[in-house]
C-alpha cells in the first residue's frame, strides 16, 4: 500500500490520493486494510516518508561519523556527497523509484508540507545543510539560499532521471555530476549587492522538502 501511495502521489499528485484508491492500486481486498494500517491519509503518507527516508538518514549518519573520524575539518565536497548520495541510493538506485517524484509534489502541495517538515528537522539533514552553508564563502543569507537551492536541484534531478533505463556506470556519472555542479553552486559569486543582504546567524531550511 505504501508503494501505491507513492505512485499515485508521484504521478498525479496528492488531490488523487484516497485509502480507496490506494487499495485497488495494491490489489488489496480488505477494503478497511489502509485505515486500519495508516488510521488516514496522512497517516499513510507519514508512513511513507518514514519508510524512505529511514535509510536516507542512516547512510548519512554513516558519511557524517566518516568525516568526523578523519579528524579534519570537512570539505565543501564531502559534505555535498553527505547530501546528494544518501538520496541517490533511495531514488536511482532502487529499482522502480518514484519517491523523487513524490518529493518534488510535495514542493509545491502544501497539503504535504506538514509531514514533510518533520524531516527537515532529522538531525542529519539539519546538520549538513548548517555545514554547507558554513562552508560557502558568501554572506549567510546568500549561503542558506544556495544550499536550499542544491537541495532542490537534488530533488528535481532524481525526479527527472527515476524510472529511466540506465546502466550503473551512467546512473553513478549522473549523481557523480551533480555533486560537481551543487560544490560549483555553492562556490559561485553572487551579484547581489552585500548591503542588501545583513549578515545573520539564524539559518533557514527549504520550504517543503528535506533529501
Amino acid at each position: 500500500m505504501l508503494e501505491a501511495a507513492e505512485q499515485i502521489i508521484a504521478e498525479r499528485g496528492m488531490p488523487a490520493l484516497t485509502l480507496k484508491d490506494v487499495q485497488i492500486a495494491a490489489n488489496q481486498s480488505n477494503k478497511s486494510a489502509a485505515k486500519y494500517h495508516f488510521g488516514s491519509r496522512e497517516g499513510l503518507i507519514e508512513a511513507l516518508v518514514e519508510l524512505r527516508m529511514g535509510p536516507v538518514n542512516a547512510r548519512r549518519q554513516e558519511l557524517l561519523d566518516e568525516m568526523e573520524r578523519l579528524g579534519t575539518p570537512p570539505t565543501v565536497r564531502q559534505v555535498v556527497e553527505a547530501l546528494v548520495r544518501p538520496l541517490a541510493a533511495e531514488t536511482l538506485g532502487r529499482p522502480g523509484s518514484r519517491y523523487a517524484r513524490f518529493l518534488v509534489q510535495a514542493l509545491f502541495d502544501p497539503a504535504l508540507a506538514d509531514t514533510i517538515q518533520k524531516h527537515l528537522r532529522a538531525e542529519t539533514y539539519r546538520h549538513v545543510h548548517h555545514l554547507l552553508t558554513d562552508l560557502c564563502p558568501l554572506p549567510d543569507e546568500i549561503a542558506a539560499w544556495r544550499t536550499d537551492n542544491i537541495v532542490m536541484l537534488g530533488i528535481t534531478t532524481f525526479a527527472a532521471r527515476e524510472g529511466t533505463d540506465r546502466t550503473p556506470a551512467q546512473t553513478a556519472a549522473i549523481v557523480t555530476d551533480l555533486v560537481d555542479t551543487c560544490v560549483a553552486v555553492l562556490a559561485a559569486p553572487t551579484s547581489v549587492p552585500t548591503s542588501s543582504t545583513p549578515d545573520t546567524t539564524e539559518q533557514t531550511d527549504p520550504q517543503g522538502v528535506s533529501l
